[in-house]
């Protein structure tokens, strides 16, 4: 697989150590934040100012920063991080305040914990989700604990059956399109929701073919047959 870098740092040793952490501090930042810029966006703010905080630095810490950097890299933190300030900027586009964009992001680390799924997928879905009128607080924690169970069980990703749940929250029901797209991915819609409701696959069938299947009915039978796969799956 060919290795790929974000860029090059540059630094420049002066003889003397005077001021020598200020200089290495800006030259690693304004390298990250020049690579990055050629991708349309700056990185400055995406290391919630970890790099304001180096002070004075001794030659030692080089290899430190670097290995940091290079297994940030490595591990998807940048992909994770930019999600996540993607999510939060669009809640704020949204209308929410802080607070609420904090609520959010909490109720989407809750969603995960646990699991095998991200932080910054969840925060994406929430913003999804809350796009399509799903509130902060109880119902959206437990809305994106049911996309983590239901991506669980599909084998997709959890950012595929946000965009699933967040056509049938934006519709205001279950349409045959969003169901067939779960059930080809071996989600046994019509089934939990004929358990859940108590009557035949055939008959909800008929009910989803005429938009009788609201959000909430869909939400709820696929929490109460496919609830606790993500958390069991760890």
């Amino acid at each position: 697989m060919a290795e790929s870098s974000i860029g090059v740092v540059y630094i420049e040793v002066a003889p003397s150590g005077k001021d020598f952490g200020k200089k290495l501090e800006g030259d690693i930042i304004q390298a990250v934040d020049n690579a990055a810029k050629t991708g349309g966006t700056s990185i400055l703010g995406k290391f919630g100012g970890a790099f304001g905080k180096i002070g004075k630095i001794g030659l030692g810490a080089i290899g430190t920063i670097a290995g940091g950097i290079t297994a940030l890299a490595a591990k998807g933190g940048f992909q994770r991080a930019l999600a996540i300030e993607n999510a939060q900027a669009k809640l704020k586009g949204l209308g929410h305040d802080a607070k609420s964009v904090s609520e959010i992001m909490n109720n989407a680390l809750a969603s995960v914990k646990g699991t095998a799924f991200g932080l910054g997928d969840a925060a994406t879905v929430a913003a999804t989700l809350s796009a399509a009128g799903i509130k902060s607080g109880d119902q959206m924690t437990n809305v994106l604990k049911t996309v983590a169970d239901t991506a669980q069980i599909s084998g997709r990703s959890l950012t595929d059956i946000g965009t699933i749940f967040s056509s049938v929250a934006a519709r205001g029901k279950l349409q045959g399109d969003d169901m067939l797209q779960l059930m080809s991915s071996g989600v046994p819609v019509l089934q939990l929701l004929a358990k859940h409701l108590g009557k035949t696959s055939e008959e909800v069938s008929d009910m989803v073919s005429k938009g009788q299947i609201d959000f909430q009915t869909f939400a709820d039978s696929m929490q109460e047959g496919l609830g606790g796969a993500a958390l069991a799956a760890g």
